[in-house]
């Protein structure tokens, strides 16, 4: 009996062992929500509720939860990776400790780095070197001093290929708005003389002050645009043609149509357009976005404008101002994209 009572002891310790070292602890912090810890550890909302067999997503600052490590055999097996909605390349590159320059080598098809779509299949594992497409070659440079760019090209590192910089190469290709928008197959001058550095320099600084204006004005009419319509109130699935009653991505749907920019009709899509910008870098007219559920989930999306301010269709005010500061907003903030360009 003693045998079969040590036996059992045994096999339950080894059992309860082998549990705890899959799994570890976090104390909640203030600000906190199931769907941030959830992002930070690698996990789901739902996985986080079952391990610590939570009714509601209702936690409190000092509450240990136990985070299960993510079953990386399962993620990687198969060496891709399916995006879900509110998710960066950035932050996919963390979860799989890799890097944006990685992602993009194993995934030509992603022509910019800030644009990716829910649903969508991305290697994270595989061997680069499979294809000499994502390796550039270190040929000479052509006589004409221009170098075609490759399927994986960075701007960054033709600049290093060549030993110049990326100012440099600016300078000499004023067709370029965007150092982080190259094509394939497009030509770059990689030399020059000092003269045409010099001219080339002051047609990007004359084109680089013309676009900041011209964006800066766009933005300021976006927000004229949504200014006229404070007061309106909220509608859950208000279609986009009324201008009476709004939903959230409905009213940013209306507004930026008005300024001659098409947007998708719901928040989630609309994460997903133009380029992605950190919290302290939001210029007016950028889109804000934001997790009220608390559920992983984006559902909700207003307008900055400036100065800690969103105007955005809520249920309790209609069309209103915000502040992003405020506790129930700040601790909802999710991501803000850039479509004005």
């Amino acid at each position: 009996m003693k045998k079969t009572v040590v036996l059992t002891s045994t096999l339950i310790g080894s059992l309860l062992a082998g549990h705890a070292a899959s799994a570890a602890s976090y104390t909640v912090q203030k600000g906190d929500t199931l769907w941030k810890i959830a992002r930070q550890s690698g996990t789901t909302v739902a996985a986080l509720k079952q391990e610590n067999g939570l009714s509601s997503d209702l936690i409190f600052p000092g509450q240990v939860l136990r985070v299960n490590e993510p079953n990386k055999s399962n993620e990687t097996s198969s060496n891709t990776y399916t995006v879900e909605p509110g998710d960066t390349l950035s932050g996919i590159a963390r979860k799989f400790s890799t890097t944006v320059d990685a992602l993009l080598k194993l995934n030509p098809s992603i022509t910019n780095p800030d644009f990716i779509r829910a649903g969508q299949k991305l290697q994270v594992a595989g061997e680069q070197e499979r294809s000499n497409t994502y390796n550039v070659q270190p040929a000479a440079v052509p006589t004409s001093g221009r170098y075609i760019v490759q399927a994986g090209d960075t701007l960054l590192e033709i600049a290093n290929k060549f030993q110049t910089t990326v100012d440099r190469l600016l300078a000499l290709n004023p067709q370029i708005t965007n150092p982080n928008t190259i094509r394939i197959g497009q030509a770059i001058k990689v030399a020059g003389g000092t003269t045409d550095v010099r001219e080339a320099k002051q047609q990007v600084s004359a084109a680089n002050s013309a676009a900041t204006e011209s964006s800066a004005s766009l933005a300021d009419r976006i927000i004229d645009i949504a200014e006229k319509y404070l007061g309106a109130r909220y509608l859950y699935g208000a279609s986009p043609s009324r201008t009476d009653v709004f939903d959230c991505s409905s009213f940013t749907m209306r507004v930026f149509s008005e300024a001659g920019i098409s947007l998708p009709r719901t928040s989630t899509a609309q994460a997903q357009a133009g380029r992605t910008v950190s919290f302290n870098q939001l210029q007016k007219g950028d889109l804000v976005f934001f997790d009220t559920d608390s559920n992983g989930t984006i559902n909700h999306v207003g307008i900055y404008a400036g100065n800690g301010q969103m105007i955005n269709a809520t249920v309790s005010l209609g069309v209103a101002y915000s502040s992003l500061t405020s506790s129930y907003w700040k601790t909802r903030y999710v991501k803000a994209v850039r479509v004005i360009n």
